[in-house]
């Protein structure tokens, strides 16, 4: 049974995963008028993103205020440890007011809007793929910024594993950059497709992912420091989101030189509502954002990181195919090599290759792994 379980997870995110940069992908082709403008409105996308978060933190607090209803294997994939060690940890600290400690999640909450809007705005001038691969980055960076800001401490191998993955990124950005400057990424964006700029969305990709690192280190350093519940702050994030968003939404939609331009609100909102294929793409990419990060969550505790590494890849193999046959991609080797260099870097820092070498040698060498190079997630 637990296999059937774990394959409907699995099948879950990978469906929801791929589904999400080819639907944004196909808005962004959109043509809207009888001049071949297309919707290119990155902050009303990430408006359709955040409605799909706020559905699965609500999907979330319910599961944990009725774990009774539900196998308790799922409550615990989405709760996480709640119990924090005591002893060795610095930032710790008494329990403080939920106001004082929970103020300070404005900060991460800003960092996935500013990071979540720069990847749709991105996206319009890049590819499916590219998009999905400077997403994978954030393994690099995130171990980079623990390492500066955590004095986190990483092994020889580490180390190497994030210079790979720096290094496709690299190679990656390049092949996007001398690609749209040809005119082979970015799609015919009306006014925005005249390729003047062609590292500004490779860039914006890129730059997108420093953001989403700091959202994770300061998410940690928080809860790490407050004793706070994941479910709980997952709620407060969600709250501060909302307002964020909020302001930012009416702040575009009352500013004169948001006009014409990608942070138009009110024209956006219009084309919008008078497109059936627009709203209705709107209504399925926040679901899809939904079952994604709730099965994400389920996902890593069932199968580990070293398991969810490997299914990051397949997603972006599969988005990568079925852009391509859309007309939304195209396959270069330059790309796949960056890629493949990326693949090997996350995989060595996730300890993939060492999963799989201490499952062979179980397997057929009835050999049980070293406890000092013992997988920490097993």
């Amino acid at each position: 049974m637990s296999g059937i379980y774990t394959s409907f997870l699995v099948l879950g995110l990978l469906i929801s995963g791929v589904s999400i940069p080819l639907i944004l992908s196909y808005q962004d082709h959109h043509i809207i008028d009888d001049q071949n403008h297309l919707f290119t409105q990155p902050l009303l996308q990430t408006v359709m993103i955040f409605i799909g978060e706020i559905m699965c933190i609500f999907g979330i607090q319910v599961i944990s205020k009725a774990s009774s209803w539900l196998d308790r294997s799922l409550l615990d994939s989405v709760q996480g440890n709640r119990q924090q060690e005591e002893n060795g940890n610095e930032w710790m600290i008494n329990r403080t007011s939920w106001f004082w400690s929970g103020i300070w999640f404005i900060i991460p909450s800003a960092c996935d809007l500013i990071s979540t809007t720069m990847l749709n705005l991105g996206l319009i001038y890049s590819t499916p793929s590219i998009f999905q691969m400077m997403r994978s980055s954030i393994v690099g960076f995130s171990a980079v910024f623990s390492f500066l800001f955590l004095s986190r401490r990483f092994l020889g191998h580490e180390w190497v594993s994030v210079i790979t993955i720096l290094g496709g990124i690299v190679i990656i950005t390049y092949y996007a950059a001398v690609s749209s400057s040809t005119g082979g990424a970015a799609p015919e964006q009306g006014t925005l497709g005249d390729n003047t700029h062609p590292w500004f969305g490779p860039l914006l990709l890129l730059f997108s992912q420093v953001f989403v690192a700091c959202q994770f280190i300061l998410e940690e350093y928080l809860m790490d420091r407050y004793q706070m519940d994941p479910v709980r702050a997952m709620g407060i994030e969600g709250a501060f989101g909302t307002v964020l968003l909020g302001i930012t939404v009416i702040v575009a939609a009352l500013t004169p030189s948001a006009a014409d331009s990608v942070f138009d609100i009110k024209t956006g909102m219009a084309q919008l509502i008078h497109s059936y294929d627009l709203w209705q793409s709107a209504i399925v990419l926040a679901i899809m954002v939904a079952i994604f990060n709730f099965f994400g969550l389920a996902v890593s505790t069932t199968v580990g990181i070293p398991g969810r590494s490997v299914l990051d890849a397949i997603r972006t193999t599969l988005i990568w195919v079925i852009a391509t046959h859309y007309g939304y991609d195209t396959f270069s080797w330059l790309q796949f090599i960056g890629f493949v260099i990326l693949i090997v870097g996350v995989f060595i820092f996730n300890g993939v290759f060492f999963s799989i070498t201490t499952a062979v040698r179980q397997r057929f060498f009835r050999q049980e792994p070293n406890g000092e190079r013992a997988p920490l997630l097993s």
